[in-house]
């Protein structure tokens, strides 16, 4: 079945939602990150951040990739959240978690990851992905590719470079994809029982090192 990129919208906020869980749902940081308990509605507390997140920020891009050949309600197989910087973007956001989450935590993890996208990049016009999420289910048919892809054409069509943060799961593809590292972000939650380190990777795609 051919996958189609199209542009989200706010119809399509409570489905991202469902595939970031289930993305992350064996991620071993998870249960430090946000060991709950966490409310029937969280998904929806998320959904309503992500869209007035995109009714208030004119930078902000929604994009999915759909099989129309799956049941309506499950189409929608990956999503991504991106950023066009045409003039120097605002400090990047500390999102709120929610009263479920490991508050200390996600302060060190995801206030350690603004701080390299500061120090990086700081107000450099740019494409951002901030986020890409594909259903676990439908990994390795290439969505997360086409939307990376995407991505990379808008930074190359606005003679922009492109940036991200990549988990260890992202890595590869998006070095598949032209990007390279420029510093590794290595948190150490072994105070709440991590058995590793939690590494983080800022990469960058640049149009001056493409042919």
């Amino acid at each position: 079945m051919p996958l189609e990129l199209q542009q989200a919208t706010e119809a399509d906020a409570h489905r991202s939602t469902e595939i970031d869980r289930a993305a992350h749902a064996n991620n071993k940081f998870n249960p430090i990150l946000f060991p709950g308990p966490h409310p029937p509605d969280a998904l929806d507390h998320r959904a309503k951040g992500l869209v007035g997140e995109l009714k208030n920020d004119p930078t902000v891009r929604w994009s999915k990739v759909v099989d129309t050949d799956l049941p309506e309600g499950e189409q929608m197989i990956a999503f991504s959240k991106w950023h066009i910087y045409t003039e120097p973007p605002p400090p990047p956001p500390l999102r709120d978690f929610g009263p479920w989450a490991n508050a200390e935590a996600c302060k060190l993890l995801f206030g350690g990851i603004r701080e390299q996208d500061t120090r990086l990049w700081g107000d450099k016009p740019r494409v951002h992905m901030a986020l890409l999420h594909t259903d676990p289910k439908h990994q390795g048919r290439g969505a997360g590719r086409m939307l990376v892809k995407q991505v990379v054409d808008e930074a190359r069509k606005l003679g922009l470079i492109a940036s991200l943060h990549s988990s260890a799961a992202g890595h590869e593809l998006y070095k598949k994809c032209g990007f390279r590292d420029m510093t590794v972000l290595s948190t150490d939650m072994s105070k709440w029982g991590a058995p590793e380190m939690h590494y983080i990777w800022a990469m960058e795609w640049n149009p001056s090192e493409t042919s």
